[in-house]
């Protein structure tokens, strides 16, 4: 594949030094291998990505591929400036660490402390948990979806943001005890920083930490339209329009807005390793993981995650925004860090891991397969644990079904017996226990670091009298929103105004999924009429729709 060089900056020897081993590796030979790695779907034509090594605090491999500007014939080039998306926000919770060493805050205070007329909840809310997610607050972009207001067509601000959680009638878990990825808890923190700085949280970022660290590329998205020099622009590619430039519709730093090159990211990499601003203090609490109130660990600190790949210790944090799509991983021990910036969403996707794999594969512990022990199983003890399984939240399905003797989930995995009950997935971290319980009821428990409960439900093939039952108009005061369902074509239908026909799959008797990843819970009464509907997303739970 011919690839566009448009920019390296490689050391004529490599020198790591890992777990008191030294190795010297060819860097042509590097090069060579990371090029095999670029997607076969970029080359000097399409848009592409751009990848950073540094190690020991020196930037030792950096290269662009494919175009950062089709209109202009611009290449990628590791000085240019991208979207980081969600990696943007490490910055501002290593700025709450900051402040909580200093002592201008406590990020174990509650959010209202901050916040005028902010609601309060049966349980309390704290920095930390908005830090960690496990807030339980709502997340505004899926709420604004199912208002029919689409994010990234339709304008969100910082305001309607903090309204969602004002509107919110109750948290959707305890705080602590559950990790959901909630980038509004972002949007509500940098709101708390201004207050307690009296100081727009980008401008303060900007002065106190990115000009400190040398990062002066590196810019902050303030409102929409803002102008980002020496930025890149991203794009999808359409088979009947070609290639679509992507923009953003919304401007809200905290969760997002960061645009970067790799050389300043560079300079934010060595910060895990130096601490040059704000000190070992500061460094220790940003990247503490959060533990979770049944004593599990998170594996998410402030902003970045915390955990390991293959038995090495790894900080990393991901981003998409637009159709930018970025990835930053730090192995701290190895003092080697990992930066890949795709300007062509999936299509210029290189998973850090495996650029990881190839510099630090031989110091990698993977799990051995092989002394994995199945266990003989008759086919009348499996059978009963076939069907489909629901999650306790209703936001996720897991079907089992039978493959000759042999247990699958999901049609394709197989189900290997370790005992009677619990079996091991090839590839999967966690072990799935299946039990028949005494009330007829089989369940599905995920069990690694925290526990995930499925219930096995009946299947159910409504008729269309059955699914006229449904009918009807639903209101959400939360959302201020109507939904109007109907039968269509022989299937329940959601029909509104902005978001057009949404066609409903029945997964059992009062459960319904959407090819929008939704899943949607009818309510009966007393005398088992339907009063109702919950809408429960993989990041938001029990969105209430009363029937009129």
């Amino acid at each position: 594949m011919k690839k566009l060089f448009v920019y390296v900056l490689i050391s004529f020897s490599i020198l790591f030094s890992i777990q008191s081993t030294s190795q010297v590796l060819d860097s042509k030979t590097i090069e060579a291998k990371i090029d095999a790695l670029v997607p076969t779907q970029v080359n000097d034509t399409t848009p592409g990505l751009v990848i950073g090594i540094v190690q020991n605090g020196k930037l030792i491999f950096s290269k662009g591929y494919g175009l950062a500007n089709l209109s202009y014939g611009m290449a990628n080039n590791p000085k240019m400036v991208y979207n980081v998306g969600s990696v943007s926000k490490q910055f501002l919770g290593y700025a709450f660490a900051m402040l909580h060493v200093k002592g201008d805050l406590n990020i174990d205070d509650p959010v209202g402390k901050y916040l005028k007329d902010w609601p309060e909840f049966e349980h309390v809310v704290t920095l930390r948990h908005l830090l960690t997610h496990t807030s339980g607050y709502r997340e505004a972009y899926t709420m604004s979806n199912l208002a029919g207001r689409i994010v990234g067509v339709d304008r969100l601000s910082r305001a309607e943001c903090l309204n969602v959680v004002r509107k919110q009638p109750e948290l959707e878990f305890v705080p602590g005890s559950n990790w959901t990825y909630n980038s509004t808890a972002w949007v509500i923190l940098a709101e708390v920083f201004e207050k307690v700085t009296s100081e727009k949280a980008d401008t303060w970022v900007e002065n106190n930490m990115l000009k400190p660290l040398g990062m002066n590329d590196t810019q902050i998205e303030s409102y929409v339209g803002e102008v980002i020099t020496n930025a890149a622009e991203s794009y999808v590619f359409d088979p009947e329009q070609g290639y679509i430039n992507q923009e953003s519709n919304r401007a809200i730093f905290g969760a997002a807005e960061v645009y970067s090159s790799i050389d300043d990211l560079v300079k934010w990499v060595n910060n895990y390793r130096t601490a040059t601003i704000g000190g070992k203090a500061v460094n220790k609490l940003f990247l503490e993981p959060f533990i979770l109130n049944d004593g599990s660990d998170s594996e998410y600190a402030l902003g970045i995650g915390n955990s390991s790949y293959n038995g090495l210790k790894r900080y990393r944090h991901t981003g998409g925004h637009e159709a930018f799509a970025t990835q930053l991983s730090y192995y701290p021990e190895q003092d080697l860090g990992i930066i890949t910036i795709s300007n062509y969403g999936g299509k210029g996707w290189l998973a850090t891991s495996k650029i990881a794999d190839l510099l630090l594969g031989k110091f990698m512990t993977h799990e051995d397969k092989e002394e994995v022990k199945s266990v003989d199983l008759a086919k009348a003890l499996l059978e009963p644990l076939r069907g489909l399984y629901v999650s306790s939240n209703f936001n996720r399905t897991l079907e089992i079904g039978m493959v000759q003797d042999s247990l699958t989930i999901n049609g394709d995995s197989k189900l290997m017996p370790l005992s009677e009950n619990t079996f091991y997935v090839n590839g999967w971290d966690s072990q799935l226990v299946l039990n028949k319980e005494a009330n007829g009821n089989a369940t599905l428990t995920f069990t690694d670091n925290s526990r995930e409960i499925f219930t096995k439900v009946d299947s159910w093939q409504p008729t269309v009298t059955d699914l006229k039952g449904y009918e009807g108009d639903y209101w959400s005061e939360e959302l201020e929103t109507l939904y109007h369902l109907t039968v269509t074509d022989g299937k329940l239908t959601i029909k509104h105004r902005w978001l057009g026909e949404i066609p409903l799959e029945p997964l059992t008797r009062d459960l319904f999924k959407t090819d929008w990843s939704y899943n949607i819970k009818f309510v009966r009464d007393s005398n088992q009429n339907i009063s109702g509907f919950s809408i429960y997303s993989g990041r938001t739970l029990n969105v209430y729709f009363k029937r009129k």
